[in-house]
């Protein structure tokens, strides 16, 4: 859930999926030190990216799942954490019913449910809310969807009544400014 900031600052950088996805992993250790997160964490990496190169959503979602999961299939220890992931890589996901989504204090869940969500809306109001929804573990799933909303169709479609209630909004403005120029 805190994997977009380090999406953008690793984005910045020459290009070296190595290099890149040892980076995204070393930043997910110092909270979720095992691989089948580092998985979650590459995974959204990567769309993240994809979004960032200017694809549509729905590309980069598709994109970013195929380039993260040839890197990880080659390796051992994340070649048998995969199969966790099948169902993200069934051309049919997106169809599945919400009844079968599960948001729960599990990556693996959180990271199905907001990927399902922003499959299945089309702006960034309806897919945060169709993530917070589903109950469960609905504040990291809103975060997940929304850090990849939000890249995807930018702040000016974040709701203006959520912005508007930000205790210290002109502090967090600076500080997403002052990122945002140091990166590029």
């Amino acid at each position: 859930m805190r994997m977009i900031p380090a999406a953008a600052y690793i984005y910045a950088r020459p290009k070296n999926l190595d290099t890149d996805m040892r980076t995204v992993h070393n930043l997910s250790a110092l909270t979720h030190a095992h691989p089948r997160t580092w998985i979650a964490c590459g995974i959204y990496a990567n769309i993240a990216w994809e979004i960032f190169d200017g694809k549509n959503l729905h590309d980069a979602i598709t994109d970013g799942l195929s380039r993260a999961r040839e890197f990880y299939k080659t390796i051992t220890k994340f070649s048998v954490e995969l199969p966790k992931y099948d169902s993200l890589f069934d051309k049919n996901f997106a169809a599945l019913p919400e009844n079968k989504i599960v948001s729960r204090v599990y990556i693996v869940d959180n990271l199905k449910a907001a990927l399902w969500c922003l499959l299945n809306t089309d702006n960034y109001r309806d897919s945060v809310l169709k993530a917070v929804n589903l109950g469960g573990d609905a504040d990291t799933v809103g975060a997940v969807a929304g850090g990849l909303a939000g890249a995807a169709y930018g702040i000016e479609q974040i709701p203006a009544e959520w912005l508007d209630v930000l205790r210290k909004k002109d502090y967090l403005y600076k500080i997403a400014a002052d990122f945002s120029s140091a990166i590029i």
